[in-house]
């Protein structure tokens, strides 16, 4: 499936959710929590962070924005972000007729692959955070990797 792949400044995108996707994510159970970390984190983590998540995205034919496939709640959060302004959004662009197909990977393909993954993923940044010490690496505190995870630090145990 071939899509476009174009980069936009962050403050700067017209994105809205694309209405097939706000109706299937309007049951998701959300618990998120005022994450003031966000502006803490240096503006390389968040804009690597970007470039490794680009936004599934359609263009719209009644405005000149894109209309996102997936869920961006990570998006509001970098928005918080005191230089988001420097910030540049990855975005692959899907044409109209793909969307049905898009929408079933984001919402239960990749949601399937990420809850097998998740079981180990505390232990894993537990041992990795070890890791990087060991090797004189410079790692974040583990509080700031649990507010970004909406959890606690002692999940990393």
């Amino acid at each position: 499936m071939k899509h476009k792949q174009k980069r936009i400044q962050f403050t700067k995108a017209k994105l809205q959710a694309h209405p097939r996707l706000r109706e299937l994510i309007k049951n998701d159970l959300v618990n998120l929590k005022v994450n003031h970390c966000i502006s803490e984190l240096p503006i390389e983590v968040i804009q690597t962070l970007l470039d490794l998540n680009p936004l599934p995205v359609t263009p719209d034919t009644n405005d000149d924005c894109y209309l996102t496939l997936a869920p961006s709640g990570i998006l509001e959060r970098f928005k918080a972000h005191p230089l988001s302004k420097k910030l540049i959004l990855k975005v692959h662009i899907y044409p109209a007729d793909v969307v049905d197909h898009v929408l079933s990977v984001t919402l239960l393909y990749n949601c399937a692959i990420t809850l097998y993954l998740k079981n180990g993923l505390g232990a894993n940044i537990q041992q990795r955070h070890g890791c990087f010490k060991v090797h004189g690496i410079h790692a974040p505190k583990k509080t700031i990797l649990a507010n970004l995870a909406n959890t606690s630090p002692s999940i990393f145990r």
